[in-house]
């Protein structure tokens, strides 16, 4: 009766337990793949990581036959370009460029004074009588006038129109102050010289009305201009 009695306890509990385990072993199987595929997919995820820090540390080397000075000349410029550092001049191509720079300002301011202080000695005879061949303050013909002003100033014209004419430079644009202008009157070719004053204006011994100043755009002379040429830059 006992023996029954204990039998059928372990019966019991065999058949109680049984469902319990086989629920724990399904339970925990999946688990094993999902730490698998994590396991798996983490792995890949870890290899750009070191693959990109491998990437920006890399250095580019000169192959094999480079000229290493060039290399290296290249490299810096490319440092500096990337660091937005800007150019350098050398000091002595920096100390040329001032220099020629100063030397044409000078050149330029020179010019401009001698051209005023020409303009002004010109005005100053504004009423002498016209005089053919005449070279003096007593009377000028346009050339002798024109001549006589230039060596007020130490420079030296020839004696007539035309001559003048050619002794000067051309240029692009319109005269400026103490560029000779010059015209056809009573012949072909230039026959008349004056100075130019700016704005359109010149000075010159008129054989109607001795030294005075007329404009290059009015009726007479404006027809008969041929140019202006530069003596004083």
């Amino acid at each position: 009766m006992r023996r029954s009695i204990l039998t059928g306890f372990a019966v019991c509990f065999l058949s109680a337990g049984l469902p319990a385990l086989a629920s724990a072993q399904s339970t925990s199987e999946p688990s094993a793949p999902a730490a698998a595929t994590t396991a798996v997919t983490s792995a890949p995820a870890a290899a750009p990581a070191v693959s990109t820090a491998t990437t920006a540390t890399e250095v580019a080397e000169p192959t094999d036959g480079a000229d290493l000075s060039m290399w290296n000349a290249a490299s810096a410029k490319a440092d500096d370009a990337a660091a937005g550092t800007p150019a350098t001049v050398p000091p002595a191509r920096l100390s040329r460029v001032l220099h020629l720079q100063k030397f044409a300002g000078g050149i330029a301011a020179r010019g401009a004074a001698m051209a005023s202080n020409l303009t002004r000695n010109a005005m100053r005879f504004l009423g002498v009588p016209y005089a053919f061949g005449g070279t003096s303050g007593y009377g000028f013909d346009c050339s002798g006038f024109t001549q006589h002003v230039f060596a007020m100033m130490g420079v030296h014209l020839p004696r007539m129109a035309d001559e003048q004419y050619y002794a000067g430079k051309s240029f692009q644009g319109q005269p400026r102050r103490g560029d000779l202008v010059f015209f056809h009157t009573y012949a072909a070719g230039v026959s008349h010289v004056g100075i130019a004053l700016g704005d359109g204006k010149f000075i010159h011994a008129s054989s109607s009305h001795g030294v005075m100043v007329s404009s290059l755009h009015d009726s007479y002379w404006g027809p008969r201009y041929l140019g202006a040429k530069r003596v004083v830059n």
